[in-house]
């Protein structure tokens, strides 16, 4: 039974069993999306768990609709399904509400608890050192004072240089606000030395009120700060007392008398989603000043100008800063970086508030539920990303990320636009999360921008392929939509046809093959959830994450093109992950591994070094890292070092901050180098080797110490190029490869693995896209006797001494095709389609399946007679297929192939029906997408998103050979 403490510290375990990696268990099986969005009637939510449970998914996560939602018909629905999950043992999530960001009619606008941002009005005066009055003014967005608000403060100061006006001007978005603010082109210079505060001389109230000042000599900004409710309505994420409303809402109307803690209960987890806060200035909250006081040490209320940049607090944040309205110089004009350093320290707060007062405030409420709090923090915000994952599960939540919001697309590669945005993206929650203690990272897997109902089975496992290479290691599919009597045809989506995908069971062709790759998946969540995650080197970066989520494929060239030049690293064979700067400055972050080398993070990561190029740190990092390197962790400086305080107070911080670099850069391990391209063989001399190497291609890897040996996951991110490398893994031992398909561990011949001066060279070819999972072990726990092998395939990967692939040359045996039979997907029901004689080919050129998208059975005899031995070893090469494939024997499964382009072993099955007399014949069935169906039938939406829907493949298209073995 999970106790409260449990649930408050992040969720771990050392062993894998034979029995687990075969038969996974619930929890290890992934997740899918369940989004409730119209009232549906119990029953059928009880067949959907049904069928969502036999696909074998181990959890759904029910997602809220405004439509079914917070009313009775909602709570007696989610109460029954709890009841009926607990006898199916599946889990049970559920989202905070029914939108997001967090929002309940407690916590709108109007309310106390709505989120609040900071917004201003300037008069421009120009001064005579004589008594003036000026009319107080109101937000620049809203001058005649419509969407009201609270004056924060009045400042003043004397411009040096008067820029551009920020404009208000329509956003173009189909969604959210209608407006959105430009940043000005060139930013208004004011003296910092002359700054103001002016609060206190407001006279009146309303309309008619006045401040009574006395400007000096030249130009002079007035400024008034207004605090307002955001206009989207939802609960203000920087204060614990809006948090307790809408929770307590979510108690009373969402959950009513559901106990998710009861006995038996399969509840899991309470979601928050992403959070997509937008304010038109600033975020802010009524205990702002007091709290940046607290926490800064310094009075902020003088330097609010120099805070405003507009897009600053929108989703989706820029990565390169908006320039700011009004920045800061000296007397004579000079810029100042007093602005910049402002700003940086209002950042740093956000992170801390939402931390404090939203993270950890809502686990402390789901953990009084029996459940944790899952979130995808930091989503698309100004907020830090990798603290921010670090300290949710430290105190017991669940990070998750978003394939949609880190870039990942279909097709997989790393030849994508996205790509190297995505894996920095994800290295960044990864290593939050690992740094706090936590191995669980799950995705919401599979969304995409025009791309419904073309989602196949082979895409959803490249991506995670690829995740998994990154750290991330359960999958929420995106996603099941409940269907109500009425539901059109193919399916009622959450978000109509703009983005993928929302399954059901009764009319995805490819429903019926989910079970394979669900159980591969629960298998690789099985592994990747063991032991200590390990990483080699930690690159230091102090920042913020935009989103790749931005719409259709021509606006993912807009994300940035990468976070950090980890490629170098890559290449060499290192383990990277991103390490922010109040992580490095905690205690207890300098230690020692099992070898006595200096870490950072020793009871985590165990990073061997640190990377870094940056102008500027905190003071607490600068300390680090001159500590860091008199213990001597292996530091590597790149360009220019740092030599200034990243946030303000005072010249003296930046002394400080010069001082530690200097420390640093004499201590015995550190190399200081000009580039990145450097920086291996900069590692190399300091003595720093990956725990699973490589040399020459771009590989991931993913490594985990267990109480059994070391696993290594290593993955090719290429869609065009296979690899061969020689694997160096750290440590002596035999080596298994683990089948995540098969649930098999199949151990290497000790000549097919060379074990010398504490580490074990593995030979490894991945095809592309290709994923292999090893563990090397001493030998002293295995558990029985093993079956040895010089060679090991699976999908994807051959590792150790490769013997010959069948290719035709032995004798490519040839097949009769026989007939076709395609059962149609379409809005009037399924129609049978027979094609006597019918072989391979994409469906778009044979007559009658041009717009068809279903479920094919093609039919094969093998001719000429061929005797058992000849069948024996013979292998189904499918060559290209449009949708996912299960090859039958004689009305036996031999083979569903659900990773795209591959083959099937049929020898063995054939030869059996040759030694008992049958004639060798094959039934090979291909599943669709509904893509071209869709089409025909008119479903997509028109409108802002409306793009080009060209169909696609589909069927067996071949070539198909049946290779003699």
């Amino acid at each position: 039974m999970t106790t409260e403490q449990d649930l408050r510290t992040p969720a771990t375990r050392r062993s894998l069993t034979a029995e687990r990696l075969t038969h996974p268990t619930r929890d290890d099986r992934p997740g899918i999306r369940w989004w409730w969005q119209a009232p549906v009637p119990v029953g059928e939510l009880l067949e959907e768990l049904g069928a969502i449970r036999d696909a074998g998914f181990g959890e759904v996560e029910i997602a809220f609709s405004p439509g079914f939602w917070a009313d009775e018909p909602q709570r007696e629905a989610l109460a029954a399904v709890l009841d009926e999950a607990a006898g199916l043992d599946i889990g049970v999530a559920m989202t905070l509400g029914a939108a997001w960001p967090l929002q309940t009619p407690t916590t709108t606008r109007g309310t106390p608890y709505a989120a609040q941002e900071l917004q201003y009005g300037v008069a421009w005066v120009h001064g005579e050192g004589a008594l003036r009055t000026t009319p107080l003014p109101r937000a620049f967005d809203d001058p005649g004072g419509e969407r009201g608000g609270r004056l924060v403060a009045v400042v003043a100061a004397r411009v040096v240089s008067r820029g551009t006006e920020p404009r208000v001007v329509p956003s173009r978005n189909p969604w959210g606000s209608p407006t959105m603010i430009v940043e000005p082109t060139r930013s208004t210079l004011l003296d910092q030395d002359s700054l103001t505060v002016l609060t206190g001389a407001v006279e009146g109230d309303g309309p008619g009120a006045v401040v009574s000042w006395v400007p000096g000599d030249g130009s002079w900004a007035l400024m008034a700060f207004w605090s307002r409710d955001s206009e989207q309505g939802v609960t203000s994420f920087l204060d614990a007392g809006a948090a307790r409303q809408a929770l307590a809402y979510l108690d009373e109307h969402q959950l009513g008398v559901a106990a998710l803690d009861a006995e038996g209960s399969t509840a899991t987890e309470l979601f928050e989603d992403s959070l997509e806060l937008n304010a038109d200035c600033l975020f802010w909250s009524p205990t702002m000043l007091d709290r940046f006081r607290a926490h800064l040490g310094y009075e902020l209320t003088a330097y609010l100008p120099f805070l405003i940049a507009h897009g600053r607090c929108r989703y989706w944040v820029p990565e390169e800063p908006p320039r700011p309205d009004f920045d800061s110089a000296t007397a004579d004009g000079a810029l100042t970086d007093l602005g910049r350093r402002l700003r940086a320290d209002y950042d740093r707060l956000v992170t801390d508030l939402y931390v404090s007062d939203h993270l950890a405030l809502i686990q402390d409420w789901a953990v009084g539920h029996g459940v944790r709090h899952k979130a995808q923090a930091a989503y698309g915000q100004n907020l830090e990303p990798v603290r921010s994952f670090r300290e949710l599960v430290r105190c017991g939540g669940r990070a998750e990320v978003e394939s949609l919001n880190s870039g990942d697309r279909v097709p997989m590669g790393s030849e994508g636009p996205t790509w190297r945005f995505s894996v920095d993206w994800q290295r960044s929650a990864v290593g939050g999360a690992h740094q706090g203690g936590a191995v669980r990272i799950s995705t919401e897997l599979g969304a995409q921008m025009d791309k419904c109902l073309d989602f196949s089975l082979p895409d959803y496992r490249r991506m995670l392929d690829k995740e998994w290479a990154l750290g991330v290691t359960k999958p929420f599919v995106h996603g099941f939509a409940a269907q109500p009597a009425d539901a059109p045809w193919p399916t009622l989506g959450r978000f109509g046809t703009i983005v993928s995908e929302s399954w059901n069971h009764r009319r995805f062709p490819q429903w019926a093959h989910w079970r394979p790759l669900t159980d591969y998946w629960a298998r690789g969540t099985a592994v990747l959830e063991t032991g200590v995650p390990r990483c080699d080197v930690a690159v230091y970066r102090d920042g913020f994450l935009t989103t790749a989520a931005r719409g259709s494929a021509a606006d993912d060239a807009t994300a940035p093109d990468r976070l950090i030049d980890a490629e170098p690293l890559e290449h060499a064979g290192y383990g990277v992950q991103i390490l922010d700067p109040v992580g490095l400055a905690e205690d207890g972050v300098i230690g020692r591994d099992a070898t006595g080398a200096t870490v950072l993070f020793p009871d985590g990561p165990a990073y061997r070094a640190l990377a870094l190029e940056s102008a500027s740190l905190t003071p607490g990092a600068a300390r680090a890292l001159a500590r860091a390197a008199e213990a001597g962790l292996a530091l590597v400086v790149v360009g220019t070092p740092p030599a200034r305080d990243t946030g303000w107070g005072g010249a003296e911080r930046s002394e400080a901050v010069a001082a530690d670099v200097a420390k640093a850069l004499v201590g015995a391990r550190t190399a200081h180098v000009a580039g990145w391209d450097e920086v291996p063989g900069a590692l190399a001399g300091l003595g720093v080797r990956p725990r699973a190497g490589w040399s020459g291609p771009v590989l991931l890897s993913q490594v985990r110490d267990t109480d059994e040996g070391r696993i290594v996951l290593v993955y090719n991110p290429s869609g065009l190029r296979g690899e061969r490398v020689e694997l160096d893994v750290e440590g002596e031992g035999a080596v298994e490869v683990l089948d995540l398909d098969t649930g098999v561990a199949a151990r290497l011949t000790d000549r097919s693995t060379v074990s010398a001066s504490g580490r074990t060279r593995v030979p490894v070819h991945l095809e592309p896209l290709g994923l292999v999972i090893l563990r090397l072990y001493d030998g002293s726990w295995a558990r029985g006797p093993r079956e040895t092998t010089s060679c090991v395939r699976v999908a994807g990967a051959v590792v150790g001494d490769p013997r010959p692939e069948p290719t035709g040359e032995a004798g490519e045996l040839e097949l009769e095709w026989t007939g076709l039979s395609v059962l149609s997907e379409e809005p009037g029901g399924a129609r049978l389609i027979e094609l006597p004689a019918q072989g391979p080919g994409d469906w778009r050129g044979i007559p009658g399946l041009e717009h068809v998208s279903g479920t094919g059975v093609y039919r094969a005899r093998v001719r000429g007679g061929p005797g058992a031995g000849e069948l024996s070893g013979s292998v189904l090469d499918l060559g290209q297929v449009g949708g996912t494939v299960a090859v039958r024997v004689a009305g036996s499964e031999v083979g569903v192939l659900t990773r795209g382009r591959g083959t099937v072993a049929v020898g063995k099955a054939l030869a059996g029906l040759v030694a008992r007399g049958a004639e060798p014949e094959l039934e090979i069935e291909v599943r669709t997408t509904l893509r071209n169906a869709a089409i025909e039938a008119g479903v997509y939406m028109e409108g802002p998103w409306a793009v080009e829907h060209p169909t696609v493949p589909h069927g067996l298209v071949g070539p198909v050979r049946l290779l003699a073995g």
